[in-house]
């Protein structure tokens, strides 16, 4: 232990170096929601309500999409551990290609949306406005998933300070074009809340171009160029990259889908209780960046270690990352319970959706620790390329325990009482995150040995 700690501390903060910027562009995509979501606001309610409904059916879309692409990640920081600078180029090529095909593939969708709506019956009014919303979005789509994609790139040969610094900026251009395009300003046309999507997607494109000038024009770049003519596409590094992307794409969609899934069945439980489910998944979802920035850049050191043939100290790196999720988790825990009501009182006003959403702070407390521990464990398996058996885990536990526990309790209840509505659906969440954390702390622990058995 007394050499251990100074080695914990140095990886800790490593970790941290690392993970902070990737951290800190995540919040500023969160802040671009945010100030779509209040400068619409201003245009009137059906404004906002537009925009609400673009995002929920762009979002889970982008986040899978995005989520497939990541694969270059553990790629291209196991080569960067091994020093193959040639390769690095090579198989971010690579994924540049498999970005620019995928980005093709929402325009196969857009045809779908307006008769769903029409299903959902949503007022023709809020549809066609959404529809304007999204063109907007989807036209800029592509540069977001390029962007990223050079985002992995940079985080992947420890040059994060790009993505942050450009997050950040891309924030101030979206807030420029959304006062231009709601309003009409600079004789611009007032497109209303649907002028937040065109706004996003100027933005995209703007991101795009400053990072690829970045990386272009950077010295820190030098040693692995980008900018030279690509070879055409590889069937096998193709595969390759789906192999490990698409189970990634897998796990971001069973996740979205099963917090998406709760509002939907609360619904029957009446305004207040969906009003706090989503203040509760807000604050909750802003708390899980932490968590998330230290996964993602755990998967890099991971990678990185298992490049340059170092397995004893990829494992400590991982077991690392778990310590110091669950420590971030402790510290968290006391300022949710201490401060819960104080933080529902600036979503809402309501008195009863207040009540309803400080109570299930007191869940939010209790799965940090789970929740902590599986994306932390699900980034470091993603360091050692392992990413399909994570996705069935996550499925499994939320779509086979979870939600259906939850659905019971719900609209059951504990047999002999009255149904727990929201409040089972939120023990349903809590079942499958444990259940999930520990499958996949096991995983960890299974796949670490086996890289150390290998050396033998």
């Amino acid at each position: 232990m007394p050499t251990r700690l100074p080695r914990f501390l140095a990886e800790s903060r490593a970790l941290g170096t690392l993970a902070l910027p990737i951290i800190l562009s995540q919040l500023a995509y969160s802040l671009l929601g945010l100030i779509d979501t209040v400068m619409a606001g201003q245009a009137g309610a059906a404004d906002q309500a537009a925009v609400a409904l673009g995002v929920a059916l762009w979002l889970p879309v982008f986040l899978s999409l995005m989520s497939v692409v990541q694969a270059l990640s553990p790629i291209v920081a196991h080569h960067f551990g091994a020093g193959d600078h040639a390769a690095i180029v090579r198989d971010t090529h690579e994924g540049l290609w498999l970005t620019l095909a995928f980005s093709v593939l929402p325009l196969a969708l857009m045809p779908a949306v307006t008769p769903f709506m029409h299903w959902a019956k949503i007022d023709p009014l809020l549809i066609d406005k959404t529809v304007l919303f999204l063109w907007g979005i989807l036209l800029g789509l592509p540069a977001a998933l390029l962007f990223r994609t050079l985002s992995f790139y940079c985080a992947s040969i420890n040059r994060t300070r790009p993505m942050m610094v450009l997050a950040f900026m891309g924030l101030g251009i979206n807030a420029l074009f959304n006062w231009l395009l709601i309003w009409g300003h600079w004789g611009f046309p007032a497109l209303g809340g649907p002028g937040c999507g065109w706004a996003t997607g100027i933005g995209m494109w703007f991101s795009l171009i400053a990072l690829a000038a970045w990386t272009a024009w950077a010295p820190a770049y030098r040693s692995c160029y980008l900018w030279r003519k690509p070879a055409w596409p590889s069937w096998a590094a193709q595969k390759k990259l789906l192999r490990i992307g698409l189970p990634m794409g897998g796990a971001a969609l069973v996740e979205v889908a099963t917090f998406s899934s709760i509002a939907l069945f609360v619904g029957q439980f009446g305004a207040a209780q969906i009003a706090a489910n989503q203040v509760a998944l807000n604050f909750s979802a802003m708390i899980f960046m932490i968590p998330t920035g230290l996964a993602a850049a755990l998967t890099i050191r991971i990678g990185q270690k298992l490049g340059s043939g170092a397995a004893r100290d990829a494992r400590f790196v991982a077991w690392s990352g778990i310590a110091l999720g669950l420590l971030i988790a402790t510290l968290a825990i006391p300022f949710i319970l201490l401060g819960r009501d104080a933080i529902v009182s600036l979503y809402s006003p309501d008195a009863t959706v207040r009540q309803i959403a400080s109570t299930l702070m007191l869940f939010s407390a209790i799965w940090q620790f789970a929740d902590a521990t599986q994306v932390i464990a699900m980034g470091a398996l993603r360091g050692y390329k392992i990413t399909l058996m994570p996705m069935l885990m996550m499925a499994a536990a939320f779509w086979i325990v979870g939600i259906p526990l939850g659905i019971w309790l719900g609209y059951t209840g504990w047999p002999g009482q009255a149904p727990l509505e929201v409040y089972g659906f939120w023990i349903g969440l809590v079942s499958g995150l444990v259940l999930v954390a520990i499958g996949l702390t096991l995983a960890l622990r299974q796949a670490a040995n086996a890289h150390l058995a290998d050396l033998r």
